[in-house]
Protein backbone atom coordinates (compact mmCIF):
# COMPACT_ATOMS: atom_id res chain seq x y z
CA UNK A 1 0.00 0.00 0.00
CA UNK A 2 1.26 3.60 -0.72
CA UNK A 3 2.16 6.30 2.07
CA UNK A 4 0.11 8.94 1.54
CA UNK A 5 2.13 12.48 0.79
CA UNK A 6 1.34 14.52 4.34
CA UNK A 7 -0.81 17.07 4.20
CA UNK A 8 -2.52 15.02 1.46
CA UNK A 9 -6.37 15.01 1.69
CA UNK A 10 -7.86 11.18 0.94
CA UNK A 11 -11.55 9.97 0.86
CA UNK A 12 -12.37 6.50 1.95
CA UNK A 13 -15.82 4.81 3.22
CA UNK A 14 -16.43 5.32 6.86
CA UNK A 15 -16.08 1.55 7.95
CA UNK A 16 -13.61 2.17 10.72
CA UNK A 17 -14.68 2.11 14.20
CA UNK A 18 -14.65 5.99 15.43
CA UNK A 19 -15.61 7.02 12.17
CA UNK A 20 -19.42 7.69 13.13
CA UNK A 21 -17.97 9.14 16.27
CA UNK A 22 -15.95 11.44 14.71
CA UNK A 23 -18.19 12.99 11.63
CA UNK A 24 -20.55 13.37 14.76
CA UNK A 25 -18.01 15.53 16.52
CA UNK A 26 -16.83 17.31 13.88
CA UNK A 27 -20.58 18.22 12.97
CA UNK A 28 -21.44 19.34 17.38
CA UNK A 29 -18.57 21.32 17.27
CA UNK A 30 -18.15 23.17 13.67
CA UNK A 31 -21.68 23.94 14.21
CA UNK A 32 -21.88 24.99 17.52
CA UNK A 33 -18.87 27.46 17.31
CA UNK A 34 -20.07 28.57 13.26
CA UNK A 35 -23.60 29.04 13.89
CA UNK A 36 -24.61 28.61 17.39
CA UNK A 37 -26.58 25.46 17.27
CA UNK A 38 -26.82 23.19 20.45
CA UNK A 39 -25.86 19.54 21.06
CA UNK A 40 -29.29 18.12 19.34
CA UNK A 41 -27.28 18.71 15.63
CA UNK A 42 -24.76 15.77 16.75
CA UNK A 43 -27.38 14.01 18.85
CA UNK A 44 -29.12 13.98 15.18
CA UNK A 45 -26.32 13.44 12.99
CA UNK A 46 -25.47 10.11 14.89
CA UNK A 47 -28.96 8.77 15.12
CA UNK A 48 -28.80 9.39 11.47
CA UNK A 49 -25.68 7.47 10.43
CA UNK A 50 -26.65 4.49 13.28
CA UNK A 51 -29.90 4.05 11.13
CA UNK A 52 -28.08 3.83 8.09
CA UNK A 53 -25.31 1.07 9.95
CA UNK A 54 -27.94 -0.44 11.17
CA UNK A 55 -30.33 -1.06 7.87
CA UNK A 56 -27.29 -2.16 6.10
CA UNK A 57 -26.55 -4.84 8.38
CA UNK A 58 -30.00 -5.70 8.53
CA UNK A 59 -29.36 -5.35 4.48
CA UNK A 60 -26.32 -7.29 4.00
CA UNK A 61 -24.78 -4.65 2.34
CA UNK A 62 -24.63 -1.16 0.98
CA UNK A 63 -28.33 -0.65 -0.44
CA UNK A 64 -29.31 1.76 2.21
CA UNK A 65 -26.38 4.01 1.47
CA UNK A 66 -22.88 4.67 2.13
CA UNK A 67 -20.81 7.16 4.11
CA UNK A 68 -17.77 8.53 2.75
CA UNK A 69 -15.10 10.72 5.09
CA UNK A 70 -12.86 12.84 4.10
CA UNK A 71 -8.57 12.79 5.88
CA UNK A 72 -5.95 14.46 6.60
CA UNK A 73 -2.93 12.94 7.99
CA UNK A 74 -5.24 10.31 9.50
CA UNK A 75 -7.69 13.21 10.45
CA UNK A 76 -11.48 13.08 9.90
CA UNK A 77 -11.63 17.07 7.84
CA UNK A 78 -15.10 15.82 6.54
CA UNK A 79 -17.84 13.55 5.14
CA UNK A 80 -20.85 13.21 3.13
CA UNK A 81 -22.85 10.10 2.57
CA UNK A 82 -25.93 9.21 0.32
CA UNK A 83 -28.96 7.54 1.37
CA UNK A 84 -32.22 6.54 -0.08
CA UNK A 85 -34.58 8.90 -0.05
CA UNK A 86 -37.51 7.47 1.83
CA UNK A 87 -39.81 11.01 1.07
CA UNK A 88 -39.42 10.65 -2.48
CA UNK A 89 -38.76 7.28 -4.27
CA UNK A 90 -36.59 6.55 -6.79
CA UNK A 91 -34.33 9.56 -5.04
CA UNK A 92 -31.13 9.77 -3.37
CA UNK A 93 -30.71 11.79 -0.10
CA UNK A 94 -27.44 13.76 0.38
CA UNK A 95 -26.76 13.56 3.71
CA UNK A 96 -23.70 14.80 6.85
CA UNK A 97 -21.68 17.13 4.38
CA UNK A 98 -19.43 18.89 6.48
CA UNK A 99 -15.74 20.12 5.87
CA UNK A 100 -13.79 21.77 8.53
CA UNK A 101 -12.59 24.91 7.81
CA UNK A 102 -9.01 24.44 7.78
CA UNK A 103 -9.39 21.60 4.82
CA UNK A 104 -11.45 24.12 2.76
CA UNK A 105 -10.11 25.56 -0.45
CA UNK A 106 -8.56 22.34 -2.00
CA UNK A 107 -11.20 21.13 -3.78
CA UNK A 108 -12.09 18.46 -1.09
CA UNK A 109 -15.82 19.53 -0.55
CA UNK A 110 -16.66 19.37 -4.54
CA UNK A 111 -14.83 15.62 -4.35
CA UNK A 112 -16.37 14.28 -1.75
CA UNK A 113 -19.99 15.54 -3.13
CA UNK A 114 -18.68 14.26 -6.73
CA UNK A 115 -18.35 10.94 -5.00
CA UNK A 116 -21.61 10.98 -3.65
CA UNK A 117 -23.02 12.20 -7.13
CA UNK A 118 -21.10 9.21 -8.80
CA UNK A 119 -22.50 6.60 -6.31
CA UNK A 120 -26.38 8.13 -6.91
CA UNK A 121 -26.45 7.62 -10.52
CA UNK A 122 -24.56 4.23 -10.16
CA UNK A 123 -27.77 3.26 -8.44
CA UNK A 124 -29.63 4.71 -11.53
CA UNK A 125 -31.62 7.23 -9.02
CA UNK A 126 -33.42 10.15 -10.65
CA UNK A 127 -31.83 12.63 -8.67
CA UNK A 128 -30.75 13.78 -5.20
CA UNK A 129 -32.60 16.02 -2.42
CA UNK A 130 -30.75 17.36 0.65
CA UNK A 131 -32.11 18.83 3.44
CA UNK A 132 -30.15 22.07 4.97
CA UNK A 133 -30.61 25.41 6.71
CA UNK A 134 -30.36 28.78 5.38
CA UNK A 135 -26.61 31.15 5.83
CA UNK A 136 -24.40 27.66 5.42
CA UNK A 137 -22.79 29.70 2.61
CA UNK A 138 -19.89 27.81 1.31
CA UNK A 139 -21.98 24.28 1.32
CA UNK A 140 -24.80 26.50 -0.71
CA UNK A 141 -22.08 27.49 -3.39
CA UNK A 142 -21.48 23.82 -3.50
CA UNK A 143 -24.47 22.69 -3.94
CA UNK A 144 -25.11 25.37 -6.60
CA UNK A 145 -22.49 24.73 -8.21
CA UNK A 146 -23.69 20.66 -8.56
CA UNK A 147 -27.12 22.50 -10.00
CA UNK A 148 -29.06 21.77 -6.89
CA UNK A 149 -32.16 23.95 -7.03
CA UNK A 150 -33.51 25.44 -4.04
CA UNK A 151 -37.33 23.80 -3.68
CA UNK A 152 -38.59 24.42 0.04
CA UNK A 153 -37.76 27.18 2.55
CA UNK A 154 -40.06 27.54 5.71
CA UNK A 155 -38.81 28.89 9.13
CA UNK A 156 -38.02 26.09 11.38
CA UNK A 157 -36.29 26.05 15.12
CA UNK A 158 -34.02 23.47 14.41
CA UNK A 159 -30.66 22.79 16.74
CA UNK A 160 -31.81 25.49 19.30
CA UNK A 161 -31.73 28.07 17.11
CA UNK A 162 -34.06 30.26 14.73
CA UNK A 163 -33.57 28.67 11.12
CA UNK A 164 -34.61 28.67 7.76
CA UNK A 165 -34.75 24.99 6.63
CA UNK A 166 -34.64 24.32 2.92
CA UNK A 167 -34.41 21.57 0.81
CA UNK A 168 -32.83 21.31 -2.36
CA UNK A 169 -32.63 19.02 -5.75
CA UNK A 170 -30.92 17.89 -7.97
CA UNK A 171 -32.59 16.10 -10.81
CA UNK A 172 -30.41 13.89 -13.05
Amino acid sequence: MAATAPGAATIREALRPGDLGAVSALHGVLYSREYGMDATMEAYVAAGMAELVLARAREGGAAPGRLWVAEIDGRVVGATGLVRAEERPGWGQLRWVILDPDARGRGLGRRMLETALDEARARAYEGVLLWTVEGLGAAHHLYATAGFELTVSRPARKFGVDAVEQRMDLRF
